[in-house]
């Protein structure tokens, strides 16, 4: 018998072939894991866009005591009793088969260092409009992401854009913000 590895490029075709299940084990497999593939996506979302964190820009550079891109995402420390905003542009599908998307929540995935490096403020634009804003949130870190629900579900003209209000107090603490990732989950509605 002819030995054959798993590879990045194995589709899951290629996995039960290998695995000798064939067709009853394709359908169990399906039927196992549909649910909980649906169960990670919101119901109803058309197309959902993120950003990696090291794609963020700073607003004010000057109110940063370090900025660190890795890999994984973006540190920066915040200089104490200051703010900040730092800014993710969201690859925007404006419309797909003819069909003009809306915008139906942002999520954040973050980390801060300490209760004293905080996401206060975050604003949601579309090109040079603002959509939504979510004022004195005061976010945890979320786990995964923190996910805020536009209202209205605004349709989309130019391209969506994440700033987030961060502030850094003034204990003697770590003043820390990690950002990994913001995304958009975009809905076709019907217009009422």
């Amino acid at each position: 018998m002819r030995e054959q590895g798993v590879g990045k490029e194995t589709n899951r075709r290629e996995m039960l072939k290998l695995s000798g299940m064939g067709v009853l084990g394709g359908a169990a497999i399906n039927a196992l894991t549909s649910g909980t593939t649906r169960a990670a996506v919101e119901p109803g979302v058309s197309y959902a866009s993120w950003i990696h964190g090291h794609s963020m820009q700073i607003e004010y550079p000057d109110r940063l005591v370090r900025v660190e891109r890795n890999g994984w995402g973006t540190v920066v420390e915040g200089k104490p009793g200051t703010d900040n905003w730092f800014h993710f542009a969201i690859p925007t599908p404006v419309i797909i088969n003819d069909v003009r998307l809306q915008a139906d929540s942002i999520l954040l995935s973050f980390s801060t260092g300490s209760i004293d490096a905080f996401v206060r403020d975050v604003h949601v634009w579309d090109g040079s409009n603002r959509i939504a804003v979510f004022d004195n949130r005061y976010l945890p870190p979320g786990e995964p992401a923190e996910r805020l629900i536009l209202p209205g579900a605004p349709m989309m003209g130019f391209g969506l854009g994440i700033s987030v209000g961060v502030g850094f107090g003034v204990e003697p603490m770590d003043h820390l913000m990690t950002f990994l990732a913001a995304g958009c989950d975009f809905v076709i509605r019907p217009s009422a």
